[in-house]
């Protein structure tokens, strides 16, 4: 998928074949792996006679999209409306969950939530079948499936009630279930894996040695896509992250003393706006039917690469390999 975007057939395998007006330019390619990991997680869910849901875990939001994702999967779980779900986070307080790390996050709570919102159906079905009333009282918990803001006969769509008929009826203000996931055994069985291809050009000036970065494309195999533009934004993220590690940063030590020189962005270099060009982000979106929603994490999954990449690039267009990181304007003069 990555190399017919970025149209990879089409370049001269001949390094130093290419030139722009003082610039020699290169395209290069890397591969990427990142394993798939699930921490043991724990969570709380709550559901309101107004028909609201609570979704309650102490993991920790960082710009990733856990909030977002989650919130719109308890949704989907319990069929009610997104502005009717809060998802709760980042307080130890609530019940226990991982270090948002190992791009383990998203299936780690998936599941919690996935189980949560199981164990809820049964304790509302419960509820309804205490009273011979309801549409509901003969019903199995194979029988039903959240739909509509309440639960409904699979065979007789038309056939169920509301969350809110469900608890005024049994005289409850709130039902609310606690899980805690199993441990992965599900990672020592199956070998399971997120993949990457990287393709950039990368043009490098004949006289000052400076690199910069004109094209990109990068492909992934990442499981399903919960949600494509959070999902589309966290691996330029990654991609752009990996632009830095290849060109700009670096920390500086005084042999001395032991000291950091650089220790402020005004000398420890990060990219900005005018170091990334367009990023063409491409993925599979298919269903991983071992893991929970069938998703992978993609935090680290999108940097892994990147400064292979870059470098491959800089030989194709210089001729000369540099395998030491970052990738300076001395290195290649």
């Amino acid at each position: 998928m990555g190399a017919e975007r970025f149209g990879w057939r089409t370049r001269p395998a001949e390094v130093r074949a290419q030139r722009d007006r003082g610039w020699l330019v290169g395209q290069g390619v890397a591969t990427g792996t990142y394993p798939v990991y699930r921490m043991v997680t724990a969570a709380r869910l709550r559901l309101n006679d107004n028909g609201t849901a609570i979704i309650q875990t102490s993991c920790q939001e960082m710009g990733m999209g856990t909030a977002t994702v989650q919130t719109q999967h308890a949704a989907d779980r319990l069929g009610l409306p997104l502005e009717h779900v809060r998802f709760e986070y980042g307080d130890s307080s609530l019940p226990w969950a991982g270090v948002a790390g190992g791009s383990s996050q998203t299936v780690s709570v998936a599941l919690a939530v996935q189980e949560a919102a199981a164990k809820l159906v049964k304790e509302l079905l419960s509820l309804a079948r205490k009273d011979a009333t309801s549409p509901l009282a003969e019903a199995d918990a194979g029988d039903v499936h959240p739909a509509r803001s309440g639960l409904f006969l699979k065979k007789m769509p038309a056939i169920g009630e509301t969350y809110v008929d469900i608890l005024r009826r049994a005289g409850e203000t709130f039902v609310e279930v606690d899980v805690t996931t199993g441990s992965p055994f599900e990672m020592l069985k199956y070998s399971m894996h997120s993949y990457a291809a990287q393709f950039c050009e990368a043009a490098v000036h004949e006289e000052t040695g400076e690199v910069r970065i004109r094209r990109w494309v990068g492909a992934f195999d990442t499981g399903r896509i919960l949600n494509p533009k959070t999902a589309t934004s966290q691996f330029r993220g990654g991609i752009v992250m990996g632009i830095g590690m290849a060109l700009t940063e670096e920390t500086m030590f005084d042999e001395r003393t032991g000291r950091i020189m650089n220790a402020s962005l005004a000398e420890y270099h990060v990219p900005v706006q005018a170091d990334v060009p367009e990023i063409d982000i491409l993925y599979t979106d298919v269903a991983d039917p071992k893991t929970p929603l069938g998703a992978h994490g993609i935090g680290e999954i999108g940097i892994t690469g990147v400064a292979a990449a870059i470098a491959n690039a800089v030989y194709h267009a210089t001729g000369k390999r540099v395998t030491d990181l970052p990738i300076t304007l001395d290195k290649l003069l």
